[in-house]
């Protein structure tokens, strides 16, 4: 039996662009217009790939991938924080159980996808914040990353961990607190240079309250760091590559 087509509404295209929320496998002729959230290149093998995070108008996100052949040829209209369109691409599904943002799919980039700068759609800022309440609470679906938002406390010193998986045989690592509006306390963890650079600015910052974002973090349980009350406490990381 073949595919069954999606049908739209005209709520699943705005000015001749699909809404995030409407891209899936069974159609293959898309056109969106899209803001780079986040572009990052990813080591593959031999070779490379190019991962980004893209928003609508519409606050719902997605990932895209562009190959190592092709990433020469989009690189330099690839530009955070810019609003593009991009029509002729592929929409495959997300393999791996973990995700950046909750989207089952994400945009492939072929030879022949177009990219164009445009005006901005919207200025509203992406960002898909979690109570803390809920992270501890184990509701939060552990294999899709959060943000998070708090106050800074308890930042500890930063570390050296040896590691055979690293290219350079160690890594930096960073463990601190956020602390939200009802006073509830979150331990959180930073790898590699986000660690050096986190480190620096709080060591440099002269004001006794510090409030951070941060984006595309994932839960995680330690056994290092728990509490009288609990064998494994929640701990939130953001490693270097975050969305690899």
């Amino acid at each position: 039996m073949g595919s069954t087509m999606i049908p739209f509404t005209s709520d699943s295209c705005d000015g001749g662009y699909f809404h995030i929320a409407s891209l899936n496998p069974n159609m293959g002729e898309w056109s969106v217009s899209m803001k780079i959230l986040n572009c990052l290149s990813v080591s593959r093998g031999s070779g490379r790939e190019l991962n980004m995070i893209l928003g609508d108008e519409h606050f719902t996100q997605i990932q895209a991938v562009v190959r190592d052949e092709l990433i020469d040829n989009y690189l330099s209209r690839l530009i955070i924080d810019e609003w593009v369109s991009i029509k002729n691409f592929d929409v495959s599904r997300v393999k791996s159980i973990l995700r950046p943002i909750p989207h089952r799919f994400k945009i492939v980039f072929r030879s022949d996808t177009l990219v164009q700068s445009i005006n901005m759609c919207s200025s509203r800022t992406y960002f898909n914040l979690t109570e803390f309440v809920s992270i501890l609470s184990g509701i939060v679906n552990p294999n899709i990353c959060v943000d998070v938002f708090g106050k800074i406390v308890i930042v500890r010193e930063l570390i050296f961990v040896p590691s055979v998986e690293h290219s350079q045989g160690r890594y930096f690592e960073l463990y601190f607190g956020l602390r939200d509006t009802e006073c509830i306390h979150l331990e959180c963890r930073l790898t590699g240079d986000l660690a050096v650079e986190f480190y620096d600015l709080w060591k440099h910052c002269s004001r006794n309250t510090v409030i951070c974002i941060i984006k595309f973090v994932k839960l995680e349980l330690s056994q290092e760091h728990r509490n009288p009350e609990n064998d494994q406490v929640p701990i939130i990381t953001r490693k270097e590559n975050a969305m690899e």
